[in-house]
């Protein structure tokens, strides 16, 4: 036996007659919500366009599913391929400024950030004041 009967047995049963069932029963409930709207019952008439909007996303999703096979699966690779071209466009951007480094023959200077600088000299004057590692040790004090 193929792969390709047993899919098809596979798509019959798991996703073609489950698609006829929601539309059958979509369709009754249309019936039936429609019958009731005409009698008087004001909120059937939502219930009348409701499930035919249901019907409709069955078929989306049907569709969906016999295209892709999954819905997850389409969405994880789509975001699979996304980050591996973002991640080329990076290297390719990372190899760009290599080459035009290499051009000039001098790196380029690091970049300075002065809130970093203003950080690093309030950390080293607290340093000053308390050093770390607790309260200074006595000498000649037991315990």
């Amino acid at each position: 036996m193929t792969d390709q009967p047993r899919s098809r047995v596979k798509d019959l049963w798991q996703l073609h007659l489950p698609l006829v069932i929601v539309l059958a029963f979509c369709t009754v409930a249309t019936i039936v919500e429609f019958q009731r709207a005409r009698q008087g019952v004001d909120r059937a008439w939502a219930y009348t366009f409701q499930w035919p909007i249901i019907g409709g996303f069955a078929v989306v999703v049907w569709n969906r599913y016999r295209k892709h096979g999954s819905i997850t699966k389409s969405i994880s690779t789509y975001f699979r391929n996304r980050a591996a071209r973002f991640e080329a466009e990076a290297l390719a951007e990372e190899e760009r400024d290599r080459a035009t480094q290499g051009v000039a023959g001098e790196p380029s200077p690091p970049v300075v950030d002065p809130d970093e600088v203003a950080w690093r000299e309030h950390v080293r004057r607290l340093h000053e004041q308390d050093p770390p590692g607790g309260p200074p040790s006595r000498q000649g004090s037991d315990r």
